[in-house]
């Protein structure tokens, strides 16, 4: 997988981002492609709707039965909207053809990533890292999404194509023209995440001495973990 993204971080070298904090073992920059926002705006008026959303999931990996749910409403032939583009996902498949999948899957610019065995599911990440905007549902993980170019929906029935085509303009104009402004791609960096945990715990205290008696603690509180490691 991630050899796959860097072979199309490769092609789309001409968009860098610098690095976060500049530590010693962080890249001295950051490739964010920005193609499929690109073509996005280019194409607004000629974009066809076949091209705006992909399902591409496999439905049972869901023990609670949603994305059952949301395959039998959303890629039956009776159900299926002109702009869905609905593709089975194996099991099982060769790691060698995850380069071909993502090719073929960059057509599509919304990307639908309903939860999988966990709450949170690879493909909003894998999504975010490829130029493409990941569709999530509505749950106790949004903060991890803020600033990031995600769409958020309470239920798949708010998917229209009318939807899609206002939220593709407003992400790739942000994407496109402010998004050192809007966005937060540092989120998708080890280094971001390793600086926020490392700064909440013991190693962010400067007296050696607290430092070495002091472990993590479990501690009472109404917020979340993602709330407090923001806060």
């Amino acid at each position: 997988m991630v050899e796959a993204i860097t072979s199309i971080y490769k092609q789309q070298n001409n968009h860098t981002l610098p690095s976060i904090y500049g530590d010693n073992d962080e890249p001295p920059y950051y490739i964010q492609p920005i193609d499929m926002t690109r073509r996005a705006l280019n194409q607004k008026h000629d974009l066809k709707r076949k091209n705006l959303l992909l399902i591409n999931f496999n439905q049972h990996t869901d023990g609670r039965g949603f994305r059952q749910q949301i395959w039998t409403h959303m890629c039956s032939k009776k159900n299926r909207a002109l702009f869905t583009t609905c593709l089975y996902k194996s099991p099982s498949f060769d790691m060698s053809y995850i380069p071909n999948i993502y090719a073929r899957n960059r057509k599509y610019l919304f990307w639908l990533s309903p939860r999988g065995n966990g709450i949170d599911c690879y493909r909003t990440w894998e999504a975010l890292y490829l130029d493409a905007i990941p569709i999530v549902w509505n749950s106790s993980l949004n903060i991890l999404y803020e600033h990031l170019p995600v769409v958020i929906i309470q239920n798949y029935t708010d998917i229209n194509e009318t939807f899609l085509r206002e939220k593709l303009h407003e992400i790739s104009m942000k994407k496109y023209f402010q998004m050192n402004q809007m966005y937060r791609f540092e989120k998708l960096r080890n280094a971001y995440w390793r600086r926020l945990i490392l700064n909440k715990s013991r190693h962010s205290v400067k007296n050696i001495n607290i430092r070495i008696n002091q472990c993590w603690r479990a501690r009472i509180s109404r917020k979340s973990f993602l709330s407090s490691l923001f806060s």
